[in-house]
């Protein structure tokens, strides 16, 4: 769990660093983006469940944008606490970081209602290819780790 840990923060800190030094990418980065990251690594989810959940999380982010477009006030707000919840039912994965990134439009101010779930989807994205890159580490570890034990084993039994 180390490496997806490590692999965790340094993406991160990449999406930190790049949304504050570049302004077109300033929705790479949400809070929220470190709890998703924290419940891929924490569960053993399939490559199906893991799209299922960004899929939710961009179609949160999207009802959000819009909801909040249309009447930025606590009607839009509650409107958008019950479809989330009703979709996170729906896919019967309760990641509340999807209920989280649905907020995000009341909170911080977006140039475009696009944008949000836009960077949520590649932001992601990008998380699944890094953790996926943790778990080929974690596996060549683990092979190595078995073979240098086995040989070890091997050169005692023949001594």
């Amino acid at each position: 769990m180390w490496i997806k840990s490590t692999i965790l923060i340094c993406y991160l800190l990449a999406a930190y660093w790049l949304s504050s030094h570049f302004g077109i990418l300033k929705m790479c980065f949400y809070p929220t983006l470190g709890a998703f990251g924290y419940f891929f690594i924490s569960r053993s989810l399939n490559r199906s469940e893991a799209l299922k959940v960004i899929a939710a999380a961009v179609t949160a982010s999207a009802t959000g944008s819009v909801l909040h477009a249309l009447s930025p006030g606590a009607v839009a707000f509650v409107l958008t606490c019950i479809v989330t919840i009703c979709l996170i039912q729906l896919i019967r994965i309760h990641a509340a970081p999807i209920l989280a990134v649905a907020f995000i439009p009341f909170f911080a101010p977006l140039p475009a209602i696009w944008t949000l779930p836009v960077f949520v989807c590649g932001s992601l994205l990008g998380l699944l290819v890094a953790l996926g890159l943790s778990q080929a580490l974690e596996a060549g570890w683990a092979s190595l780790y078995t073979r240098t034990k086995t040989k070890a084993a091997n050169l005692e039994a023949g001594s």
